[in-house]
Formats: C-alpha cells, structure tokens, sequence
C-alpha cells in the first residue's frame, strides 16, 4: 500500500529534545529548567561491565527559545516531581538548574486544620481572661485553708487567724499528683498555731483512748470540738468524714506550710516506736487512711536539716544573688565551646568517628583481656567461690568466677562490635559524609546557630501564659457571706449578703470561699491541652524551618549563588504562608498522646488509692504503649516536615513519603541517626562536664583569678548544678540544630538516590565525596 504523503501545509515533525519530547526549532530565547525527577531511563554505563554501553543518548543543548516550544515540550515530558519553571518577566536569570525547595509551586495545606488551631487560640484567650476574672493569686502565695481563710491575717468582721500563721494538711500525699493541675490538693487544710511535733496515728485510740492525746496530737478542723470526742468510733466517724485528720507527723514549717520530716526506713530496733508511720501501722494497723513513710516522703520533697535556722531556700535564693554574673560567664563559655565544637566536627569529624569506634573496641577488648587474666590468676591460685551474703562487696571481686563472667560478658560486647562494625564499614563512612557535608551547610548558614533561640523564646512565653491562668484558676474562687440570722427552709445557712459589708454589717458573716471545681477541673485541663499544643507547634516551627533553610543548601547546584540570602527567614516565611495547617495537625498528634498520658497517670492515682492492683498494672503498660506512640509521632513528624520544606505537600503525603524512604534504607537510617547521636551527646555531656568542673574549682575557692572578686557562698553545689544544667542547655541548642542539619541532609540524600541516576536530565545532586562513596558519577553535559 501506498503511504500517503503529508499534507503540504502541516509543518515539519519538530526535533527531539532527550527527556523533554519534541521543541519547536523556531522558538523565541527563553530559559529552560530541566526536570531532575522523571522517571529514570536505562543507565548509559554499566559499572560491572565497562563494555556494556548504552546506546549514545543526544546532550542536552544550550537554554532553549521560546514561549511555544515550552508548552509543547510540557504536553509530551513525562511527568515530573520537579515542574519546569519560566521565568517572571523582567527577572534576569542565569542558566542553571533552579534549587527545587525554591521551585516548587505551593499550596496551603491542611487549612481545615489551620483554622481549628486558630479558634483553640481564641478559646484559650477567654480561659485566659476567665481565670484573671475569678483568680486572686495572693491566696496561693499566703498559706489559705479549705475555708479561703488567710492564715496569720485578719478580715474585719469575718475571721482572726493572726495567732494560726501554719497551714498542716490532713494527707499531704493527696497534693502530690498530675491531677492536682486540674482539682487541686483533694485534702482538707487549716489554719494551726504551730507544726505538729510528734507522730500519731488514730488508731492507736482503739487501745488506750484518751481525749487529751486527741486533743494535742490530732488536728481537726475547727467545726469540731475535739474536747467533746469520748470514743473511738466516735472518731473514726469524724476520720471517714474528713473532719479529722488519721494522723500527724513531725513537721517543719517552709513557706507557711507544714511539711513533713520522715526519715525513711526508721524502724530498727535504734529508734523509739512512735517515730515513723510505718510504725504506728506495725504496731496498730491500718486501713489505708495512713500513706507509708516512703510515700509520705516522695510527697514532701523536703530537706530535713535546716542550717543555722535560716530556711534553705532563702540561703539558695542569695548563693544565686551574688553568683549569678560568674553562671552566666560560665554558659557563654559553654555556648562558644559548642561553636568550636561544631567545627571541630567539620574538619574532625571522620577522625572523632573512628577515634571513636576504636575507643570503645579498645575498651571492651581491655576489659575482657584483664577478665580473663584475673581469672586465670584466681584459678591457679585456688581462690574458692562463696556466693553467700558479704558484708564487704569487694570480697565478691576475689572469686574466679566473677572475672569469668565479666570476662564472657566483655567478650561477647567485643563480638557484637566487630560484627556490627564489619557489616556496617560502608554505611559509617556514609554518616561521616553526611556529618562533613551537615558542617559545611551550618558553616555557610550561621544563622541556623541563632535560630533556636527565636524558638526557645517563644516556647517560654507560651510557658508563662500557660502558668499564669493556673495560677488564677487555681486562686479562683469567690467570697460567700451569710445572714445567720436569716435562715430557713431554703437557705438552710441564711441569706447572702454582700461581703464588702463585713465589719459593718453585725449580721453579716463570713462562710468561706466557694468555687465550682468541676469547672475550674475542666478549665486547667483545657489550658493544659494548650500548654502541650502550643509547645509543639513552635518545635515544629523550628523544625521546618531549619529544614528548608538545610534542604535549599542541598539542592543547590552552586552553593555560592542558589543558596536564598537569608535561608532559615525565607524557610520560616513559607511555613507560615503554607504549612501552618500541617505544623498544627502534626502538632495536635503528639499534644493528644501526651494529654491522654496525663490522664492515665491520674487514674493511675486513683488506682492505688483503691489498691486495685490489676487495674494498677493495666495503666502502667497502658502509660508505657502511649509513652512508645509518643516517641515514634515525634520521628515520624520531624521527618515529615523535612519532606514538606522540600515538595510543600500535606502532611499525610509527607509522613507518608518520608516513612517510606526511611523503610526502604533502615538499616543506613540507624547507622547514621545512632552514630550521629552518639557524636551530639558526647559534645553534650565533654561541655557540660568541662564546665562543671571549672565552676567546682572556682565556686569552692580553689582556683583564684586575679582581678575577680571571691563570692562567699552558704551552698557552692548551687550555682555548680545551675551552671551544668545551663551549659548543657546552651550546648543542646546548638547540636539540636545539628542534628537536624544532619537528618535533613540524610533524608535529602536518599531522596537524590532515588530520584536520580547520574544522567544529564537527572544528575545527582550530593557532593563529590559522597558520589565516591556509591561509586557514581554525573555525565558531563
């Protein structure tokens, strides 16, 4: 059959473009960004076999001419991660390949969830304004009772507590729980003259019942007229109605309060036999009124010794006082060694690795070599194995067998490196790579450095907006005042009456305080919801802008010229612009597990109150399944920001994406975030420890600096702690953004492993060390 020829009008086919479909010859200059994310063609090189070569694939030619040939070019492509990108008028552009974190055309994602975090915000504002409306926060710095009663003060007309400065609890172990955040201390408190100073249990009046021992041992609240008591069921009636306390301890007073001294585990035959509660429960019983002296301990918190009469705490309060210029000198200095060290690892950081690994091999094979040799000594020489109790632990270290097991325990952790070592070689030096290239990107950012204090900063004002409606909802409570001379039926304890008129009303009298506490519960849950939330979102914030601002330092061809001039600001903007809906459903994930972990451990509470021991155990493996959960949302969303900075997709396609990544190379994902890991901690822990141990010689006086003053201090091991704490604070900053710096680059990495072969339309956009590392290379345009 004969073909028939073209029409004369219809043009000639257009030439072939490689990757790009045919572009119109005749097209008008403009610049063309090349896909790096179509589907990867055949290999032009096969590394095996040097013979094996591809058939010749056309380069691709200079930046292409015009509008039409583009369109043409997009309808036969195939499709692309990375769309094609013309562009602005008026914009010059050089011609190279743009980095894709810049490209990439976005959307606002998750709105629907962006909305909802908003209208939580506006919620939390009228709790807010709720709690300063209700609130009187002078009733939690003065010492108040279950009445609202000031203890130590006078109110004109109402009540005088001038000579009962104290406030005793009834069960100071009720005070001690998450769920105090909500209800409060669920135990009644009053108003006393001094401390109790003696230990009293009330059943000990089943034996030998006397008034006037109830009288001066047992507190009671002042509706009860303690003289009037002749029985012990008459008392145990008063115990079961929380009248009366079911028992007392020595206490001391701190801050108006009455907090018990316990010495625990007191009961020996040394100790008289009315020291301890757990001896008042030997000796008389109990009935799960009386909490253990360890339980009342853990509640109390509290140092027993009180030095020269001074309360510890205002002792504290100066030592920080006078030393705080020399803590502050000492975390700076923190601050730049975690700089340099951050150097340290750019230029060292293969050598650290490996200075490591050998470290710890050179450990385990010492340990297991002296092991084996004590061994063999102790054998020889007839040492005999006595595994009976000795006082003197040391003698344990005299048997052969106790260097045997050490020694095979030695062994084996020797082993299992060697084995780990020789399996993982390749992917090491994989993580060192990404180290050596995660210092470059911060070295060429140091913005990145300072970002985290933003997120810090914002994360402690979310903190005190947070503790101050607890603060007032927890002093909520309003004033409620009776006519006793007015009562009936209906008002069974008179008529309300305006408190303002206390003193001048005579019958007008003071009640207590009253406050709905099922509301009050369910505004300090709310605004704990808040805390949780609020504090998440701003990790998540630093997270994913950290991440963009790492990703474009990636994806850039030229590190010198596609790198934005201001990375992590540029980063912060797009999430802002973008993903604030994203950043708060990842967020809410991680709020929920960690308030539903809130609310097992208050049943958890309640659950031993009631000595149900089944139920007890059923919450503890509940609390350790949401503790899990909680760690593995926290990999999981950090991951997915790092995917979202790169494409701006949702959430669930970023979570999805990245989990998918990170499966597909688990065993390079454990090698690197634990070697990674191990590097940032021992910075951590060398910085700190070297900080600890300069404020240890210069606060206990044995390292005098000219030029600088001698601080005279109650407690140096105060600001020693305060400086530790600080130094490892500050060095945390600094390593947190990392570690992230490395996960980004880690994540960005596979991504270019995956996405990418090497060809001129796909080329790989990872450093020439790690191309080395994979034995790939880019083919010359």
């Amino acid at each position: 059959k004969k073909r028939l020829p073209p029409p004369l009008s219809a043009p000639p086919p257009p030439p072939l473009l490689h990757g790009l479909g045919p572009v119109h010859p005749t097209a008008p200059p403009l610049d063309l960004y090349v896909s790096i994310s179509s589907p990867p063609p055949p290999p032009p090189y096969s590394f095996s076999d040097p013979s094996r070569l591809a058939p010749p694939r056309p380069s691709i030619a200079p930046p292409l001419r015009g509008g039409a040939g583009v369109a043409e070019a997009r309808k036969h492509s195939p499709p692309a991660r990375f769309e094609l990108k013309t562009p602005p008028t008026g914009r010059r552009f050089k011609s190279r390949k743009e980095n894709p974190t810049l490209s990439m055309k976005r959307g606002c994602t998750d709105v629907f969830c962006a909305l909802l975090f908003l209208v939580f915000l506006v919620a939390w504002a009228v709790v807010a304004g709720i709690a300063f409306m209700w609130g009187n926060p002078e009733r939690l710095i003065h010492p108040t009772d279950s009445l609202g009663r000031t203890c130590g003060s006078v109110k004109k007309g109402a009540y005088d507590l001038s000579s009962k400065p104290y406030l005793v609890f009834f069960d100071l172990s009720k005070c001690v729980a998450f769920s105090t955040v909500f209800t409060g201390c669920q135990t009644p408190q009053m108003c006393v003259e001094q401390c109790p100073t003696e230990y009293f249990s009330y059943l000990q009046m089943q034996i030998s019942f006397s008034t006037n021992e109830i009288v001066k041992a047992l507190p009671c609240l002042d509706s009860v007229n303690k003289a009037s008591i002749t029985s012990f069921s008459q008392l145990k009636s008063l115990v079961d109605q929380r009248q009366c306390a079911a028992y007392s301890v020595k206490s001391a007073p701190v801050l108006g309060r009455c907090i018990p001294q316990v010495v625990v585990g007191a009961v020996d035959g040394a100790v008289k036999a009315n020291q301890s509660l757990d001896a008042l429960k030997n000796r008389f019983g109990n009935d799960a009124l009386i909490p253990s002296d360890l339980m009342l301990n853990d509640s109390s918190k509290v140092i027993e010794s009180m030095v020269n009469n001074d309360p510890w705490i205002v002792k504290i309060a100066s030592d920080i006082s006078v030393s705080w210029w020399a803590i502050l000198s000492f975390v700076l200095i923190a601050g730049a060694a975690a700089f340099v060290w951050t150097v340290v690892l750019r230029i060292f950081g293969s050598f650290m690795i490996w200075l490591s690994i050998l470290a710890i091999m050179a450990a385990f094979g010492a340990g297991s070599g002296f092991s084996w040799w004590k061994w063999w000594t102790l054998t020889k020489a007839g040492a005999v194995n006595d595994y009976s109790f000795q006082p003197m632990f040391a003698l344990y270290f005299e048997m052969p067998t106790t260097w045997l097991v050490l020694a095979i325990i030695a062994s084996v952790a020797l082993l299992i490196v060697l084995l780990i070592l020789l399996c993982v070689a390749s992917r090491i030096r994989i993580a060192t790579a990404m180290i050596e290239e995660s210092s470059k990107a911060i070295g060429s950012m140091l913005s990145t450095l300072v970002f985290p204090i933003f997120t810090f900063a914002l994360r402690f004002v979310f903190f005190i907006i947070w503790a101050s409606i607890a603060i007032w909802l927890a002093s909520s409570g309003v004033d409620n005042c009776r006519n006793l001379n007015m009562k009936s039926e209906s008002n069974p304890y008179g008529t309300a009456c305006d408190c303002k008129t206390l003193g001048t009303d005579l019958n007008c009298s003071y009640v207590n305080m009253t406050k709905d506490s099922t509301k009050v519960a369910w505004l300090q849950g709310y605004n704990l919801f808040a805390l949780f939330w609020t504090q998440c979102f701003v990790t998540a914030l630093g997270q994913i802008a950290l991440a963009g601002a790492f990703a474009s330092h990636y994806w850039a061809v030229d590190k010198n010229r596609d790198v934005p001039t201001f990375p992590v600001f540029r980063s912060l903007y797009i999430a802002f612009r973008y993903h604030i809906g994203s950043l708060a459903f990842g967020s809410l994930l991680i709020a929920i597990t960690k308030f539903i972990r809130v609310i097992l451990d208050w049943m958890d509470k309640k659950a031993q109150t009631t000595q149900n021991f089944i139920l007890h155990h059923i919450l503890c493996l509940l609390k350790c399944c949401f503790w899990c959960m909680e760690v593995f949302l926290k990999f999981l969303t950090k991951n997915a920001y790092i995917m979202m900075a790169i494409y701006g997709k949702n959430f669930f396609t970023s979570a999805k994406d990245s989990f998918g990544l990170l499966t597909r190379n688990v065993i390079r994902a454990v090698v690197i975030c634990n070697v990674t890991s191990f590097l940032l901690f021992l910075g951590k822990a060398v910085i700190a420890a070297g900080m600890g141990a300069g404020s240890y010689y210069y606060f206990s006086g044995l390292w005098i600096i000219n030029g600088l003053p001698r601080i005279e201090l109650y407690y140096y091991f105060v600001p020693i702690i305060i400086t530790v704490l600080g130094s490892y604070f500050i060095a945390s900053l600094f390593f947190d953004t990392y570690e992230m710096a490395v996960k980004t680059t880690f994540i960005c990495f596979l991504e270019d492993s995956e996405q990418n072969d090497g060809s001129a339309a796909k080329p790989y956009f990872m450093s020439d060390n790690l191309k080395k590392i994979l034995n790939v290379r880019n083919e010359s345009a």
